[in-house]
């Protein structure tokens, strides 16, 4: 249940935010903000909710966990009303909505003032930020069927006191003791704040069912090549077997050597390729043997940080399924989300780790010519949509391992799809490493001229990079 109008009043009464001087402004969840205060000798932090039935406002006895992350509305206040005085703050009416007058010198150096509205109706709550001439700055919930979005102009309701004028409000009896906003606050981190809660552990839940599925398919195909790979020495069998020749059966669609297996001391049929001589049929089976032997340790290592990762999932939850206070909750939630964060990134530029290689990709001539100027090395390779212009795309180099075929790829894919070639889902790349690269005399910024280079042609299909990211995004970290 979500505050009444008298609950309200009797909250303003008891922590009145007037003469209170903003320090910094917290965004705990996705309906919520706490202002961070200085007055009357002492740090408050106010809480403001329009959670569904507990829409409220009201001081926290404890900070609150801090949202460091630069999420829209939080970072508008801060940019608008941190280290403005409130000036004054009252409900309007009896109607459940709070006015609150921020007053901050402006680059002038004159007092300014802004309001900060705070409606506290349950299911249609909001927070926004007005200009003195009435115009929206932001809102706390983008709503456009209510024309609460910047640049409209902000209008307050019909007021409701005379709605029903026969109708009182009553302030709850909560028990215990203290002020009445700690008595709510108590209340509503026990009652709403459980239900709370559940809603968002359910989505905790959701975020690692979908990562964990992710992963498990990963996994499933993993163990397939590492049940293929542990055939290796097999594979050279086959071949050593096809060197002594055959015959040539048909059975449907497909083509079988019939030999006599000497290893075994059996006959065996073999699939084959009826277009090429028995050397070449041998030479793929050699190459499986090769790549087999040369890969399972790989493949082992892939296997075990997937695994793991699995585990690091289940501790994050644990953790999280822990947890009382559901705005530790809530944060935790957004950490692990898409908000953007404040941590100097890695590298100057978009960058993913697919299957255990790092693949850089530079957006602009800008980001190209930092990353040939200060990352990679000459070992490293270097890749470009042809005859289309887009970013390059740069493998980091392993010491005594050569780049796999499917990390190679997917390079590649990613090189044309980040081109003006996008549309044709598919065109040729050019390759060669960074040591071959030229810089364009007098040309602009990043730009090379390739030398000794390759060409390969890939097509490819928006799941195939859409699994990359995805792929990329599990790699990142080990919380959702």
């Amino acid at each position: 249940m979500s505050l009444n109008c008298e609950e309200i009043d009797r909250i303003l009464s008891e922590a009145p935010l007037a003469g209170t001087k903003i320090q910094n402004i917290y965004q705990p969840s996705f309906d919520s903000l706490v202002l961070e205060l200085y007055g009357r000798g002492a740090l408050i932090h106010y809480f403001i909710s329009i959670a569904h039935n507990a829409c409220r406002l009201h001081p926290l006895s404890a900070a609150p966990p801090k949202n460091e992350r630069p999420l829209r509305f939080m970072e508008c206040l801060r940019s608008r009303i941190r280290g403005g005085t409130i000036v004054r703050a009252a409900q309007i009416a009896k109607d459940r909505i709070i006015k609150i007058e921020v007053v901050r010198a402006d680059e002038n150096g004159l007092p300014t003032p802004l309001y900060l509205y705070a409606r506290l109706w349950s299911g249609a709550g909001n927070v926004l930020l007005v200009s003195k001439e009435g115009a929206i700055i932001d809102a706390l919930r983008r709503l456009p069927s209510r024309n609460e979005i910047s640049g409209e102009t902000f209008s307050l309701p019909p007021s409701r006191e005379n709605v029903n004028p026969l109708k009182q409000y009553a302030i709850r009896d909560l028990g215990g003791e203290g002020p009445f906003w700690q008595r709510i606050e108590h209340y509503y981190s026990q009652s709403t704040g459980h239900l709370s809660r559940e809603v968002l552990l359910a989505q905790a839940h959701e975020i690692l069912g979908h990562k964990k599925a992710a992963i498990e398919n990963r996994l499933a195909h993993l163990v397939s090549k590492q049940e293929e790979y542990l055939q290796a020495e097999r594979f050279r069998q086959i071949g050593d077997i096809l060197i002594a020749g055959y015959t040539i059966e048909t059975q449907g669609t497909k083509t079988f050597a019939r030999t006599f297996d000497f290893y075994e001391n059996k006959e065996l049929l073999i699939e084959i390729d009826s277009r090429v001589n028995p050397a070449q049929n041998a030479a793929t089976y050699y190459e499986k043997y090769h790549k087999a032997k040369n890969g399972i340790d790989e493949i082992n290592a892939e296997i075990h940080r997937w695994k793991a990762t699995i585990r690091q999932l289940d501790a994050w939850f644990a953790r999280l399924d822990a947890e009382t206070d559901p705005l530790v909750i809530a944060q935790a939630l957004r950490k692990g989300g898409a908000a953007r964060s404040k941590e100097k990134p890695r590298y100057p530029c978009q960058s993913l780790e697919y299957r255990g290689w790092t693949i850089l990709i530079g957006r602009s001539g800008k980001e190209n010519d930092e990353i040939l100027r200060h990352i990679v090395r000459g070992s490293d390779l270097w890749l470009h949509a042809r005859d289309y212009a887009g970013s390059y795309v740069f493998i980091r180099a392993q010491k005594n391992k050569s780049i796999p075929p499917e990390v190679l790829q997917a390079a590649c894919r990613l090189a044309v799809y980040y081109s003006k070639a996008r549309k044709n889902l598919g065109g040729d790349v050019h390759t060669t490493f960074v040591k071959n690269l030229r810089r364009a005399k007098n040309g602009p910024v990043g730009l090379v001229i390739p030398y000794l280079e390759k060409n390969l042609y890939i097509i490819f299909t928006e799941d195939q990079i859409r699994e990359i990211l995805e792929e990329n995004q599990l790699e990142e970290g080990n919380s959702p």
